[in-house]
């Protein structure tokens, strides 16, 4: 119950999260710094890693969008509004990274697997193989997890894995896999979200 809520909250967070102000985006994210101090959490770390990114959406939003110009040099002019939306936009992305690594320090991986075997159990009434599905997703985490320290450049990374399944170098060593079907109370909590979600995009 403890990990659904607070599960429940951050994607609650992620949904409204286009919705908020400047203001709004700014005190989230100072609070995931205090956050990140109490917890030791790589805040830096991350916003370092999407940095080129965040520093590409600013400069689109500040060129592209009309209104009241801040600075003007030949064909080049930057905007007030323009300049806000880039950083509220901004603070948005990174507080949405934030969010989803937070969820992931504070919730155990088993959690996540329970969630995506009984969100997608429906489906096995439309024919899909839910031991086979949770046979795979407990295979993907294992991997994730055996990867996550290992140091490697995207543009090599399935060469990487490949070249690992051919030496052997790592073999899947996982726990008795159990079965797991959603209890009613799960799916309380899925129609609670799916509710909200509609509520908050539509009304």
């Amino acid at each position: 119950m403890f990990y659904s809520s607070i599960f429940f909250s951050g994607m609650l967070l992620l949904v409204i999260l286009s919705n908020f102000n400047l203001i709004i985006n700014s005190t989230i994210f100072f609070l995931f710094l205090i956050i990140s101090v109490i917890y030791r959490f790589p805040f830096f770390s991350i916003i370092n890693k999407i940095k080129y990114f965040i520093f590409t959406l600013l400069i689109i939003y500040s060129f592209s969008t009309p209104g009241e110009i801040l600075f003007y040099y030949s064909f080049i002019s930057i905007t007030q509004e323009g300049f806000y939306l880039g950083v509220n936009n901004s603070l948005r992305i990174i507080n949405t990274f934030l969010t989803i690594m937070l969820l992931m320090k504070l919730i155990p991986r088993e959690f996540f697997i329970n969630f995506i075997i009984k969100i997608c159990y429906p489906l096995s009434y439309f024919g899909l193989n839910i031991n086979n599905l949770t046979s795979r997703i407990f295979l993907t985490f294992d991997y994730l997890d055996f990867y996550k320290n290992y140091s490697f450049k995207f543009s090599n990374f399935i060469q990487v894995i490949n070249r690992h399944i051919k030496n052997k170098s790592h073999v899947i060593k996982t726990k008795k896999i159990k079965k797991i079907t959603p209890s009613a109370i799960d799916y309380c909590w899925i129609i609670c979200f799916f509710s909200l979600f509609i509520l908050i995009q539509f009304f």
